[in-house]
């Protein structure tokens, strides 16, 4: 991404009974817009990744830990290799 883009990284996370915590990233654009989306529950090393999100909105972004751009990247590249 260019120098001076507007897009941000969030996360959110939640337990989910016998897998164990669930994180959910997201790729925002502006301040609220879901450009990418990805589900990561590392206990179960599954990955979803979601190019065209569900949800177009992101509820609440202040409610959300920032993730690092990198982070994320790795991420979506290992759940693009598991799909293959």
């Amino acid at each position: 991404m260019p120098e001076g883009s507007s897009l941000r990284y969030l996360e959110t996370s939640q337990i989910i009974p016998s897998k164990g915590m669930s994180y959910t990233m997201y790729e925002i654009e502006g301040q609220d817009t879901i450009l990418r989306m990805l589900t990561f529950i590392p206990d179960n090393d599954e990955i979803h990744i979601y190019p065209k999100p569900p949800v177009k909105k992101l509820y609440k972004p202040e409610l959300c830990k920032k993730v690092e751009e990198n982070e994320f990247l790795g991420l979506w590249q290992m759940g693009e290799e598991k799909k293959k």
